[in-house]
């Protein structure tokens, strides 16, 4: 499957789920009138955990096929995190910016 930016960004964002799901629990033991078990509570925080890890490595594989397919440059430039092409002159525009 062939990626780009907007997958890349959409992986980031699923990261935030895991606040979400955090905070679910965190409602759980706070607001819900039957009382959660320690166990219940382990076993939560330990599968956001696992599922947390599998968000991060889908992430980071198309992370790295869109790398392998040099989604990161533009005619044979290379650029940087903000898609501006690393050339001879880019240190000077780096300085005109600030």
């Amino acid at each position: 499957m062939k990626y780009d930016r907007f997958d890349l960004e959409e992986e980031i964002m699923n990261l935030w789920q895991t606040d979400d799901d955090l905070g679910a629990v965190v409602h759980r033991m706070m607001e819900d009138p039957d009382p959660i078990t320690k166990k219940e509570i382990t076993d939560l925080i330990i599968s956001i955990g696992k599922i947390h890890n599998l968000r991060c490595q889908k992430l980071f594989d198309i992370f790295e096929k869109m790398v392998i397919d040099n989604c990161f440059v533009s005619k044979g430039t290379s650029l940087d995190y903000r898609g501006v092409p690393l050339d001879d002159d880019w240190d000077k525009r780096e300085i005109e910016e600030y």
